[in-house]
Parts: C-alpha cells; sequence; structure tokens
C-alpha cells in the first residue's frame, strides 16, 4: 500500500444534514409461514394484505401461490385458493393482476379468477403459445404487454415463432392490431414503463427487432428499439427500476458493462442516452458470508422515499462495507444514510441454498407503516431481533428528531471533484464533532488499497494527485478511527 503526502487547504462545509428515519418491527403482525419465498404484495384498505409467491403454512403438505392476511397475519382462509399467482401483483380498478406460469392473470379480491380475462392459450383467442414467462404492464384500459418468450402462430399477420414483447388485449387475446416484437432466440425478463412512454427492458439479447442492443436497453411505446440509448452493458440483468423526470433511470441488478467489464455493479443512475451518470457514487453492495451467491450480492427494487433518498432492497449483506442485510436507504447522491444500520433479514436454508433478501416493499396510506417481504427468518430492527418474523413482517416509521431545532445529528460526508477526474483531484470532507487524525483511503476496482491520505479536524479537503494512476474506477474511503464513515466512487480518465 502506498501513502502519498497531501495537502489540507481550507474548511469545506458539504451542506446541510438530512432527516433521518427508523423502522421497527410490529411484533403484533406475524405470518406463520413455514417456507420458501413472498415476491410480492399488495396492501388493502382493510388492512388485509394479499402475497403472492410459492407459501406454505404449518401442516400442509403443498405450496400457495396466492395467500390473504388479516391485520395480525393470520391467513385468511376467505380468500379464494386459485392456485394462481406466485409472481407481481398490480391493481387494476377492483380487481388485481398477477404474474402466474407465464402471462398474467386477472383476479378480483375475493381471490376468484376474472374469467373474462382469458387464457391467451386457448379458445377463443388464438395465435398464442406461452413457452417462457416474463414481465408485465398494465395499461389503465386493461390492455397488458408482456415479456418472457412466447411463440406466436399469427400467420395472416406475418407474426410467426419466438417473439418477446407481445400485446394482449383487456379481453386476455393476442392484440392483432399490434406489431409485436421479436429478438429472435432470446428472452426479455424485466421492464418498466418511462415517463414518457417508452420501456427500459432487460433480457439475454445482443439484438432485438433487428438492431444492435445491449442487455439494459430501451424501447420506445411501439416496441421499436430506441438507439440513441446504449448502456454497455454485456452481462447479468437488471431486477428493478426507477425513472426521473429529466430522463435518467435508476437500475438495480447485478450486470457489467463493457467500459469496465471487471466491475460488477448493483445500483446505478443512468443518463438518458444510457451513460453511467456521473454524480452518482455507485454503491457497493457485498453478500457476505452464510447466503448462497452464485451471482454475487443482488439489488431488487428501487423505492422513492423522502426528499430524493430511495430505499433499496435485495439479496445482500453489506452495503459500503457497512451491515445493512437485504435493505438500505441512499440518498440522491449515492451516499449510504444511517436508517437500517446493522439491521435487516436473518438467512433461511431451502434445498441446500441460503437466502437472506427482501423482494418488496409497501407502504400503508400514510407511510407510517411498511412492509417487507422476501425470502429470510428472523428480523432485526436494530433493537429486537426477532426470530419469528419470517417471509413478511410489518415496520412501523417514524422520523428521528434527535438534534438541535428538532433536525436529525449532522452525518459524516465526502465529495471528489472534478469527477470524472485527471490530473489533480479535491477530496473534500466533513466528520462533525470529530477533532482527531482523519484517513481517506482509495481502493481499485478489485478491491485493492492503492492510497492513503492524511487528514485531521473535523472537515476539510485533500489534494490527490492522481498523475500516474492508472485510468478506471476507484472507491474513496473516508475512514474515522479506523471505521468507514462515507465512500465515494471517483472514475479516473486520462
Amino acid at each position: 500500500m502506498a501513502a502519498l503526502g497531501a495537502a489540507i487547504v481550507v474548511c469545506l462545509p458539504i451542506g446541510p444534514a438530512c432527516a433521518q428515519w427508523s423502522f421497527t418491527v410490529d411484533p403484533t403482525f406475524q405470518v406463520q409461514l413455514v417456507q420458501q419465498n413472498v415476491n410480492s404484495l399488495l396492501l388493502n384498505e382493510d388492512g388485509t394484505l394479499i402475497a403472492s409467491g410459492r407459501m406454505r403454512l404449518p401442516g400442509e403438505t403443498s405450496d400457495k401461490t396466492l395467500c390473504r392476511f388479516l391485520p395480525s397475519g393470520i391467513r385468511d382462509v376467505s380468500f379464494n385458493n386459485s392456485a394462481l399467482g406466485g409472481g407481481k401483483l398490480i391493481e387494476w380498478q377492483d380487481r388485481f393482476y398477477v404474474g402466474s406460469s407465464g402471462y398474467p392473470r386477472r383476479v378480483f379480491f375475493s381471490g376468484a379468477q376474472d374469467i373474462s380475462f382469458r387464457s391467451p392459450n386457448i379458445p377463443p383467442c388464438r395465435y398464442f403459445n406461452s413457452v417462457q414467462g416474463g414481465d408485465y404492464h398494465v395499461y389503465p384500459d386493461g390492455r397488458v404487454l408482456i415479456t418472457g418468450n412466447h411463440n406466436l402462430r399469427d400467420s395472416i399477420r406475418g407474426f410467426m415463432g419466438p417473439h418477446q414483447l407481445i400485446w394482449l388485449t383487456s379481453e386476455g387475446c393476442l392484440d392483432t392490431t399490434r406489431t409485436h416484437r421479436s429478438g429472435g432466440n432470446c428472452a426479455v425478463y424485466r421492464f418498466a414503463e418511462l415517463l414518457n412512454g417508452q420501456f427500459i427492458c432487460s433480457g439475454l439479447c445482443d439484438q432485438f427487432d433487428g438492431q444492435e442492443i445491449d442487455r439494459i436497453f430501451r424501447v420506445n411505446a411501439d416496441g421499436s428499439v430506441d438507439t440513441t440509448f446504449r448502456t454497455g452493458v454485456y452481462a447479468g440483468e437488471a431486477f428493478g427500476y426507477l425513472p426521473l423526470d429529466d430522463g435518467r433511470v435508476y437500475v438495480a441488478g447485478n450486470f457489467r458493462r463493457t467500459e469496465a467489464p471487471n466491475d460488477t455493479l448493483r445500483l446505478v443512475r443512468f443518463m438518458p442516452d444510457g451513460t453511467l451518470d456521473p454524480t452518482f457514487s455507485v454503491p457497493q453492495f457485498t453478500a457476505g458470508e452464510g447466503l448462497s451467491t452464485p451471482f454475487g450480492a443482488t439489488a431488487y427494487t428501487i423505492n422513492a422515499w423522502r426528499n430524493g433518498t430511495l430505499i433499496i432492497t435485495g439479496h445482500f449483506k453489506r452495503v459500503n462495507g457497512q451491515v445493512r442485510k437485504g435493505i438500505c436507504m441512499i440518498d440522491s447522491t449515492g451516499q449510504l444514510l444511517p436508517a437500517f444500520s446493522g439491521q435487516g433479514v436473518g438467512p433461511f436454508t431451502f434445498s441446500g441454498l441460503t437466502a437472506g433478501s427482501i423482494h418488496r416493499i409497501v407502504f400503508n396510506a400514510d407511510s407510517t407503516q411498511m412492509y417487507v417481504c422476501g425470502a429470510y427468518s428472523g428480523y432485526n430492527d436494530g433493537l429486537t431481533n426477532y426470530p419469528q418474523q419470517r417471509f413478511i413482517t410489518r415496520l412501523n416509521v417514524q422520523e428521528l428528531t434527535t438534534g438541535v431545532g428538532g433536525q436529525a445529528p449532522p452525518q459524516a460526508a465526502l465529495q471528489l471533484w472534478p469527477n470524472p477526474g485527471e490530473g489533480q483531484v479535491w477530496l473534500g470532507y466533513a466528520l462533525p464533532g470529530h477533532h482527531g487524525p482523519v484517513q481517506l483511503r482509495i481502493r481499485d476496482a478489485q478491491g485493492r488499497s492503492t492510497h492513503t491520505l492524511q487528514a485531521s479536524g473535523e472537515e476539510g479537503q485533500v489534494v490527490w494527485d492522481t498523475r500516474g494512476t492508472a485510468p478506471g474506477v476507484y472507491t474513496v474511503e473516508l475512514l474515522r478511527n479506523g471505521n468507514v464513515e462515507r465512500t465515494e466512487r471517483l472514475i479516473i480518465q486520462w
């Protein structure tokens, strides 16, 4: 490890502190599930909760894919067990859609299937044969756009063979008025509608609808490829999206880009043209010991919270080296916030694989309660460990006002500029209330420590001369008493 001398310049105010939040377990809610996972939730006005996944209750020998739970967490046996479900839930008018075995079904809130939304596989619907399920999007009028990989047999209109973007009518049949899209021998998995009507997609294709694409790509409202959006993603896939009104979009998953082929990304913000937003410091997610990780840590969902902050869920144990078990909060610059520090879900082992993941979250109407679901056993909220909280947990949400004037106490901060940088780069830090030595440690894309810069005091700047440093992506860590307080991603270019 090389140590470089650095000049301490003037003090640098980093900015106002943001509010802090606590998320504590509500022990009056507890489901009795013994296995395996819950993938999606739908909270009803009466406090009941519809869950979709693969769920088994004590004493039963078969799994249920759709259940309703009372406000106490007890299973509501009056809810019709239709054997539908397992996938994503979307509310629509007085009914809801649920992902189920290749394509979605429409269901009444009693649990009974809405047979007016037919199966596209059987008469009177025609031309469709489901092969591999993916994602789905519901339009306001009940029409549905599905992904995956499905065979069409509409020789009259020329749609034959595998297709990956397919429109269904509000009755569930193949929409013969639309141009269905094909990428050949591949599948499109998860996608999301953007605010302008386009869709951002993830799949295993390198070509789609006759155009070269990346594994994360964008299509227009009619399904044609938007060639102005190139992410450079060549491996992995996306699991969650959050679009912004300026055309940027957050993407969660586990993927790599050709620009930095050895750097696995779990949460990024793409610019409107598909390049990484340089003002967003990409957090580092790690799975840690004990979890089954064939593809490493993965971020699943991105949920907008207050003042531009985000709640991220997934399959991970640490974020930027700090314990966050399946859930964390970051701000709009990518900084890890104190919420959920040392907290989250415990491991659950099934068929030899160990999970500890949160798949979805939903809030009640006034955001005073949050439900989390996933594949886990036990939840620790920082105050108490609840080993019987499994698969679905209800958390009470409260803003902390322990600082001066009702504000949360100030937190550590770290800013880098210019970023991307070349030559001299300024590292600005703030450690409120700290008066001793400060270290700024630099790690390369492989996690190796390459430089350590020395400073002292509550706040200041350190100048790092990057000449002679190989171009690439580096992580800057702000250390207080040997503990990492903040991290930021720095791109060095020449």
